[in-house]
C-alpha cells in the first residue's frame, strides 16, 4: 500500500478569543440535570440576539446591515460527540450574564474538515471561524503544480514512502539492496561544507541536482505529492554529479555506473535494472515512455556517464539523452543542437548555473567591495579606468555610473585556449582597468561588482559559470562564444519572449582570438580590429542605460535565492536547507507546469522521424 502524504497541520478549532462565553453542556450520564433542550437553546438564543441587538443597533430606524452583523455574531459551533458546546461570541461591551463562564475549549473540527485530503483547507466566510490556509506561505502555492510532482522515495526512507506498491520486489527487500552511493557522500559533504557544498570550491558550480532537489521536496515549497496517481510529474532523485565526484575535489570516476545504466536501459523499454538497483517500481515510467519524468543533469560535459574527449552534440544526444521522452534539466545546450532539434530543445529545461554563495544576495560582498574600493579612494570622479560614457553619467550624477571600464579573468584551456590567451594578454598588459583593479582586490566577486562589462569566453565548452555570476554582479556580459545559449531566452525557446540582447552583447569570438595591442607599446595593431577596449570605449550612454536596465531583469531571473539585505539569508543556503526562492526557482516550477504531463515530448518524437545529417 503506498503511503500517502502527512496532511498539514490543521487548527484543531476555532478559537472563540477573549470575547466569547464557552457555556459547557453536560453530555449524557456526565450531569445529573436534563440536559438542555431545543427550547431551551432557543430560549437562550433570542436572549442573547436581543442583547446582542440592543447593543449594535442604534436608536432610529432599522438598519438591515447592522441586523446582518448580529445575526452573524450567533453561531453555534459543531462538536464532536460527547463534548456538546454552545459557542456564543459576545460584543466588547460587558453584558451581564448568570451563566458561569468555563475554561475556553476548543472546538472540533467536523468530520469534513479533518478529510485527508491533500488539498489545503478552505476557509469559512464566517467572521469567527476563518481557518488559514497552512501552505499560504508556500513560495509556489498558487502554481499548476501545486502538489503535483511525486518524488520517488529515496533509497530506505520509509517516513518519504520507501514502502508498498511503489517499491518493486527488491526493494521489498532492503538487505538485498545495495544503498545508492551517493547519498553517503552527499550527506558527508553537506557536514565537512566540501565539494557541491565548499561555496568557494570547484564543484559548488555543479550544485544544480542540489538546487532542483530542495525546490522540489522542500516541504515550504508545496510541490511534493505522495501519491503517485495524483502526479503531473515525476522526480527521480538520482544525483550524478555527486556520484561522479564521490564528494571529492580530486575523483572524476568517468565510467557508467549501474545506476546510470537503469536509467539508461529504462529509456530503452528495459525495465529489470531500475527494479533491481533502484528498488522501484517501473510502472509509472511504462505509463508515458518517461515523458512525465526529470532528469537532471548539473554539468555541461557529464550526463549519465562522462565521455572523454568528446564534444559537441554528443554529450546531449548520448550521454544526458536529451533526444528521450523525460525532462532533462540541464545547464547547457549549445546553438547547433537547438538549432537541429528545436521541438527537442524546447521539451528540456535549460537552467542558469547555479550561484549557492549567500554573499552574492545578502549584501555582505555588497559591503566588502564598498569599504575596498572606500579604502582606495577609488571613485567615478577620479578612476583612469572608467568609460566615457560612464564619466558622462558620473558627471550627471548617475549613481548607477561605475569606475571600472571591464573585469576579465578565465584560464587559458579549453577549445577556445587561443581566445583565452590573447584577451589576458591584451587585459592584463595594457588594461587600465586591470591595472586599478590588481591594487584593490583580485577576486572577481569584488572586480565585477565595479565593473561595467565582463568580457565571458566559453569554458571547455560553450558555457561557464561567469556568464551567471557577471549577471548578479550587475556587469554586463560580453558573451565571445559561438554556440552559447542563455536559459528561459528566445535563444532556446521561441515561445519566451526574452531576448538576449536585452542584457547582453554577443560579439564574434573569432575576431578577438588574435593580440590585437602592441605587449610593449600598448598600440593597437591593426586598426580595422582595435581590440576590446576600443569597442567597449565607442559604447554611448543611451546603450550602457539600456543594457543595464536589462540587466536588472536577468538579474532577478537568474538568482536562486531573493535577495535579502537584511543579513536573513546564511552564507551557504544550500548547506543550511534554505529554500531556493529567487527568480530562476519561479522560472524552473513555471517551465516544469508547462511541460506536466509529458505535453511536449509529442513534438519532439515526430522531429526526431525528419531526415537529418549526422549529429556534429
Amino acid at each position: 500500500m503506498l503511503r500517502y502524504p502527512k496532511v498539514p497541520a490543521r487548527p484543531e478549532g476555532i478559537s472563540a478569543g477573549n470575547n466569547s462565553h464557552t457555556i459547557q453542556r453536560p453530555s449524557k450520564g456526565g450531569s445529573t440535570k436534563r440536559p438542555c433542550s431545543w427550547r431551551s437553546v432557543f430560549g437562550l438564543s433570542v436572549l442573547l440576539l436581543s442583547s446582542l441587538l440592543f447593543l449594535i443597533i442604534p436608536s432610529g430606524p432599522l438598519d438591515l446591515g447592522n441586523l446582518s452583523t448580529a445575526l452573524e455574531l450567533l453561531e453555534i459551533s459543531s462538536t464532536s460527540p460527547g463534548e456538546n458546546q454552545l459557542h456564543v461570541p459576545v460584543a466588547e461591551t460587558p453584558v451581564e450574564s448568570t451563566q458561569q463562564i468555563q475554561p475556553e475549549v476548543q472546538p472540533t473540527l467536523s468530520r469534513k474538515e479533518e478529510s485527508t485530503s491533500i488539498s489545503p483547507p478552505k476557509a469559512t466566510t464566517s467572521t469567527t471561524t476563518q481557518v488559514d490556509d497552512p501552505d499560504a506561505n508556500c513560495p509556489f502555492r498558487n502554481s499548476p503544480l501545486y502538489r503535483k510532482v511525486y518524488v520517488y522515495p529515496t533509497y530506505g526512507e520509509v517516513d518519504n514512502g520507501w514502502s508498498g506498491s511503489i517499491l518493486s520486489d527488491t526493494g521489498r527487500n532492503l538487505s538485498a539492496l545495495t544503498p545508492w552511493p551517493w547519498l553517503q557522500w552527499e550527506r558527508e559533504s553537506k557536514k565537512n561544507a566540501t565539494s557541491h557544498y565548499d561555496i568557494n570550491g570547484q564543484h559548488v558550480q555543479y550544485a544544480t541536482e542540489l538546487l532542483v532537489r530542495d525546490i522540489i521536496t522542500h516541504p515550504n515549497s508545496c510541490l511534493r505529492t505522495y501519491n503517485p496517481e495524483e502526479a503531473t510529474l515525476f522526480y527521480v532523485p538520482y544525483l550524478p554529479s555527486v556520484e561522479h565526484h564521490q564528494g571529492s575535489e580530486k575523483i572524476n570516476n568517468m565510467s557508467l555506473s549501474k545506476y546510470g545504466q537503469s536509467i539508461m536501459d529504462i529509456l530503452d523499454g528495459k525495465y529489470l535494472a531500475w527494479e533491481q538497483h533502484f528498488g522501484l517500481t517501473s510502472q509509472y515510467w511504462k505509463r508515458k515512455k518517461g515523458a512525465d519524468h526529470i532528469l537532471v543533469f548539473s554539468e555541461p560535459m557529464h550526463g549519465l556517464w562522462h565521455p572523454r574527449s568528446r564534444r559537441g552534440n554528443f554529450h546531449f544526444v548520448n550521454s544526458q539523452k536529451q533526444l528521450t521522452p523525460p525532462i532533462v534539466i540541464s545547464v547547457e545546450l549549445s546553438t547547433t543542437f537547438v538549432e537541429m532539434y528545436p521541438k527537442c530543445a524546447a521539451k528540456n529545461i535549460l537552467v542558469p548555473y547555479p550561484n549557492t554563495d549567500g554573499r552574492w544576495f545578502n549584501g555582505v560582498l555588497d559591503s566588502e567591495t564598498d569599504q575596498i574600493f572606500k579604502k582606495g579612494d577609488l571613485t567615478v570622479s577620479n578612476s583612469e579606468a572608467i568609460l566615457p560614457a560612464e564619466k558622462q553619467l558620473a558627471v550627471a550624477s548617475d549613481p548607477s555610473a561605475r569606475p571600472i571600464a571591464q573585469y576579465y579573468a578565465a584560464g587559458n584551456h579549453g577549445t577556445c585556449r587561443k581566445l583565452r590567451e590573447s584577451m589576458e594578454l591584451d587585459y592584463k598588459t595594457c588594461s587600465a582597468s586591470h591595472r586599478v583593479l590588481s591594487k584593490l582586490s583580485k577576486y572577481a566577486t569584488h572586480g565585477m561588482r565595479q565593473s561595467t562589462f565582463c568580457p565571458c569566453p566559453g569554458g571547455d565548452s560553450p558555457s561557464a559559470k561567469r556568464m551567471f555570476d557577471a549577471l548578479l554582479a550587475g556587469c554586463i556580459p560580453v558573451i565571445l562564444s559561438v554556440d552559447f545559449v542563455w536559459p528561459y531566452t528566445n535563444d532556446f525557446d521561441p515561445l519566451i519572449s526574452l531576448d538576449p540582447n536585452e542584457f547582453s552583447v554577443k560579439l564574434l569570438a573569432g575576431d578577438y582570438d588574435e593580440i590585437k595591442l602592441d605587449e610593449k607599446t600598448c598600440l593597437v595593431k591593426n586598426q580595422t580590429q582595435p581590440g576590446l577596449q576600443a569597442w567597449m570605449d565607442s559604447i554611448s550612454v543611451a546603450e550602457i542605460q539600456r543594457l543595464r536596465k536589462g540587466v536588472e531583469k536577468a538579474r532577478d531571473l537568474y538568482g536562486y535565492y531573493k535577495p535579502r539585505k537584511d543579513g536573513s539569508l546564511p552564507d551557504n543556503p544550500l548547506r543550511e536547507g534554505v529554500l531556493p526562492d529567487g527568480g530562476a526557482a519561479h522560472a524552473l516550477v513555471n517551465a516544469l507546469a508547462d511541460r506536466a504531463g509529458g505535453t511536449r515530448w509529442p513534438a519532439c518524437e515526430e522531429e526526431l522521424k525528419l531526415p537529418r545529417g549526422e549529429d556534429p
